[in-house]
């Protein structure tokens, strides 16, 4: 088994190879060749003791005996590439047992070797398999290090597109004296809602942001009828109304995922699960869900918290008057939602109140829905566009 060639000794930083043998003379023989090769070398006598090298150090290459007496080699084969999958295996194996050390590189086996083995034969494997393991972890670096800059990026327009909103938004203010506060915790109520729903994480996120626009078509609403302290007239609420087809207008024909759930709600969030609602008058499950959420949290906010027309009211007084539009206002199952997350609710509030312009201040909670409800859900799609 002499080597043909000449090596120099390891370095610190070399690679790492663990030879599990049980045939300790071909242990010795191995680690004595890969050592003068440059590499840093352990031994194992068995499976239980490779598992223990592994955990203790970063090994980049092993070579498997398939014959390792304590374990069928496969099986440890598996276990290391579950385990350890960046670690490169060169199965060693006899030749009667050939068929199975092909089988070996379809679960994950780099390549394999025929005993007897020759020093200059051992030494190419590894090199070639730790050159393969190099790429393996380069792409994965690349990979990492592409969607931590893709995923910055991304966060970076988020977080543009919603200071752009809240800008835009915060110029009602100046017109219409239920935004501001109003606006930002109707998103975070929104949010929350389609959390415990079960929402894909994007659609989650976009409802926070599409949420608030719900009123924008108001800007196209005459300050006489919008800030009008008394009750409106038939013709005044008429006007009034078509703040739902103006938000509409101005949000149609965007390609933006936010800005299409904008538009559902802006036209959809006064209709009613009976259908008495604005502006088409459509019912029950033909309403999209993101305005079904709007339609509750927007009253229970706007009940509870101080208008141009009135004074909040006793969140008790509110939920009393709420109560009794489930089944008619409201859509039943997610009315049951909402009563569910109500304590959750009312620390968004807390945490946003009127007086607090700027920025989202909500904790996420966990919450765990009563199985009474979960049984009532009526397997509504989710429409975001």
């Amino acid at each position: 088994m002499a080597c043909a060639k000449s090596y120099s000794n390891c370095k610190e930083d070399a690679p790492r190879i663990l030879v599990v043998d049980g045939d300790a003379h071909a242990r010795a023989a191995f680690c004595l060749w890969l050592t003068r090769a440059g590499y840093r070398c352990h031994e194992a006598a068995s499976a239980d003791e490779a598992v223990d090298r592994l955990n203790r150090h970063e090994i980049h290459l092993l070579t498997l005996d398939i014959q390792v007496r304590d374990k069928l080699g496969l099986d440890v084969l598996l276990q290391i590439k579950q385990g350890w999958p960046e670690t490169e295996v060169i199965v060693l194996t006899a030749e009667e047992v050939t068929a199975t050390a092909v089988k070996a590189m379809s679960q994950g086996a780099y390549g394999y070797l025929l005993k007897p083995i020759a020093c200059d034969e051992l030494v190419f494997q590894v090199e070639k398999a730790l050159e393969h393991r190099a790429l393996v972890v380069d792409r994965r670096n690349y990979t990492a290090t592409l969607e931590a800059k893709i995923g910055g990026q991304t966060m970076a327009i988020r977080r543009a597109h919603e200071e752009t909103i809240l800008r835009l938004l915060s110029a009602s203010r100046y017109r219409d004296e239920e935004t501001g506060a109003h606006i930002k915790r109707t998103g975070l109520y929104s949010e929350l809602f389609t959390e415990v729903l079960g929402w894909p994480d994007d659609a989650v996120q976009n409802i926070r942001l599409a949420a608030p626009m719900h009123d924008l078509g108001k800007i196209g609403i005459p300050d006489a009828i919008l800030r009008k302290p008394g009750s409106l007239t038939k013709e005044e609420f008429g006007i009034m109304k078509s703040h739902t087809t103006i938000g509409a207008q101005m949000l149609a024909g965007s390609e933006s995922a936010i800005l299409q759930m904008a538009y559902e709600i802006a036209l959809f969030h006064h209709e009613r699960w009976d259908g008495s609602g604005y502006p088409h008058g459509i019912s029950g499950l033909a309403i999209p869900e993101s305005a079904r959420i709007l339609a509750i949290v927007d009253v229970y906010d706007a009940l509870t918290h101080r208008r141009v027309y009135h004074d909040a009211m006793p969140e008790d007084v509110a939920l009393e008057i709420m109560e009794k539009g489930r089944g008619s206002h409201f859509d039943p199952y997610l009315f049951s939602i909402f009563t569910a997350i109500l304590p959750e609710i009312r620390r968004i509030a807390a945490e946003n109140p009127d007086d607090r312009a700027d920025g989202y201040v909500r904790r996420t909670a966990a919450i765990e829905l009563p199985a009474a409800i979960v049984a009532q859900s009526h397997g509504d799609p989710i429409l975001i566009g």
